[in-house]
């Protein structure tokens, strides 16, 4: 059961760290997406607003894209409401503004009169143009193999970008079918370091400073705020609430018809996008399945500021591995170990409390541990040794039913296969009654009848006794020839043996008489029955190997027994009881002292006596 259930264990492990087909990672994902979203995040810093580009500011403006005029329109009423920072999130290439047969000359002087940020995308296909080189100083050996890169860019257009005082990459990293989860921090392009767009917003915020990555801990460092760098160079989404968002968004429209009150821009970083469906800068997300892209920078600047970021580092799996296995292993120990029902609670309590430490240190303290992996992985091991163990029990419970169906009563059969610690094959001491019964004259009485017919007999016979063995909670050892050999309180505890097995004897004598005054048994001359019955400690348990494995009893007690049986003999009794019986029975049988005799290979004289509520004997 204990190797089942560590096979089972090990291949949980193993399967998860390989995660074949990305399926636990993508599962793992959106368990964190609702992790990070509970509790609800209502307050922000107060320093971000966003100027969203929406459809009503389409519908009074014109369709997208607008004019390169109508754009520095826009960010000229929005440099005087004297913003901290203005960060366009819309890619202002210079193919764009030749297919509008625009200026940019306007935008650009619009850009100088507050400090701004423009965006740049990462393109698959090296290009001619050189990406803007974000000032970075590296101090330590920082590592990041995972990072976002490609062969070239899509900049801003040279006149815009000489007006802006930084440029930041808006490639939103999500892999097929997957939603919006990051931002980029750092990526690489063109053959140069580039900060995300958020990375960059708040750096020319603080006052163009150079970011400082540094290792061990290894973090990114824009002025007083620290972020952890992880090895893509990305930063997990905590998005805000809708009621957040709004709180914090304005229409491009209002701003350009002076419906705005100017404080709401004064001071504030301020994110400017487009948000109308046709503007294509919708993104899935797992708080938002349309959500624009500028409301998703607009949450990673917050989470910047507040240092709101969740974290999961790159050996938190082998951590979750290592607590899984072991969980497991106390779980298999509890299911080989204790009962059913208290090695459920047990498996719960643990299954649980990984469960419960895993969700609280990622909802309370963001860092993003898997609540299901673990958990699993250990119910796989439990359950391997769970059902391994069904599977022995239930093996062991059909062989126990085997053996002994023919032996016991159905009660004590089932006793025994639901409770089978109570057995002690291997071998053990215990008081118990044996009695052993015989046909008198038996034997000569074979030479007088067919062989066919005696059989026939025989089984009506022993099956008459057997029964009446069975039905009085006893255990029919042997069946030799006319005798049976049976035992009372064995395998398993029977109250009242002795009384037991005595009624018994006095029913079966009752029985056979019966039987001797049916026709076939008289026309044969069918010998009366006689019963030998001693109470005494005996050692039981198998005896034998494979297929000749026997349950039996050994000891004094059965000694005596058989030599009682055939003591009945000399006294003219049916029924004869040895001392051990005499003393166990209490008062409850007035008995008959039938005298003191020496058995056969028994030390001392023994006292035999016969209950006095034994039928009459027929004795012709």
């Amino acid at each position: 059961m204990v190797l089942a259930g560590g096979v089972c264990l090990l291949l949980a492990t193993v399967l998860s760290l390989a995660d074949p087909g990305q399926r636990l990672d993508r599962m793992r994902e959106a368990i964190f997406d609702q992790l990070i979203a509970w509790p609800p995040q209502d307050r922000g810093s107060g320093r971000v607003a966003v100027v969203e580009i929406d459809r009503e500011s389409l519908a009074e403006f014109g369709d997208w894209p607008w004019s390169r005029d109508r754009l520095a329109l826009l960010i000229e009423k929005i440099a005087g409401a004297r913003p901290e920072v203005i960060a366009i999130n819309i890619l202002l290439s210079e193919k764009t503004a030749a297919d509008q047969g625009a200026s940019d000359t306007r935008l650009a002087e619009a850009i100088a009169r507050a400090p701004t940020v423009l965006a740049l995308v990462l393109d698959p296909e090296a290009g001619t143009a050189l990406a803007p080189a974000t000032p970075i100083a590296v101090t330590g050996p920082v590592a990041v193999p995972d990072l976002l890169a490609a062969p070239g860019v899509v900049p801003p257009s040279p006149v815009l970008m000489a007006a802006a005082r930084g440029v930041g990459v808006i490639s939103l990293p999500a892999a097929d079918g997957q939603p919006v989860r990051k931002v980029v921090l750092l990526a690489a392009g063109a053959k140069a370091i580039l900060a995300g767009f958020a990375v960059e917003t708040l750096r020319v915020a603080a006052g163009d400073l150079t970011l400082i990555a540094t290792a061990s801990p290894q973090v990114l460092r824009i002025g007083e705020h620290v972020l952890p760098l992880e090895g893509d160079g990305q930063m997990r989404l905590r998005f805000a609430t809708p009621s957040r968002r709004d709180a914090r968004t304005m229409s491009a429209l209002d701003v350009l018809e002076g419906r705005i009150d100017p404080s709401r821009l004064t001071g504030k970083i301020v994110l400017v996008g487009a948000s109308a469906p046709e503007s294509g800068g919708l993104r899935l997300t797992a708080a938002d399945p349309f959500l624009p892209s500028v409301q998703i920078e607009a949450d990673a600047t917050e989470q910047m500021l507040s240092g709101d970021i969740p974290q999961r580092r790159w050996w938190m799996p082998w951590l979750e591995a290592f607590v899984a296995i072991c969980a497991g292993t106390i779980g298999i120990a509890a299911a080989g170990w204790w009962p059913a029902g208290r090695a459920a609670v047990a498996i719960a309590a643990i299954l649980s409390s990984c469960i419960a430490v895993a969700i609280f240190v990622s909802v309370a303290m963001l860092r993003l541990v898997d609540p299901m992996t673990p958990a699993a992985i250990a119910f796989s091991g439990v359950l391997g040794a769970g059902l391994t163990q069904f599977r022995l029990s239930s093996r062991r419970r059909a062989a126990i039913e085997r053996r002994f169906a023919l032996h016991l009563s159905p009660e004590l059969v089932r006793r025994i296969s639901d409770h089978p610690d109570e057995l002690k094959v291997a071998g053990e001491t215990r008081t118990i009654t044996a009695l052993f019964t015989d046909i008198e004259g038996f034997t000569a009485l074979t030479e007088h009848i067919g062989p066919e017919r005696m059989v026939s007999l025989l089984d009506h016979y022993v099956d008459t006794v057997a029964n009446l063995i069975v039905g009085h909670g006893g255990m029919v050892d042997k069946i030799v020839g006319d005798g049976l050999i049976a035992f009372f309180n064995a395998p398993v505890d029977l109250p009242d043996h002795a009384q037991r097995a005595v009624a018994c004897a006095i029913e079966i004598v009752a029985a056979t008489e019966a039987l001797r005054r049916e026709p076939q048994w008289a026309e044969i001359g069918l010998g009366r029955t006689r019963v030998g019955i001693e109470t005494g400690p005996a050692v039981l348990g198998d005896v034998g190997r494979g297929i000749r494995r026997n349950y039996t009893a050994l000891g004094r007690a059965v000694n005596v027994a058989a030599r009682l049986e055939a003591a009945n003999k000399s006294f003219g009794s049916s029924i004869a009881l040895g001392p051990g019986t005499a003393a166990a029975l209490e008062g409850k049988y007035k008995l008959r002292h039938l005298g003191r005799i020496e058995l056969r290979g028994i030390a001392e004289a023994v006292d035999v006596f016969e209950p006095d509520s034994e039928p009459p004997i027929d004795r012709g």
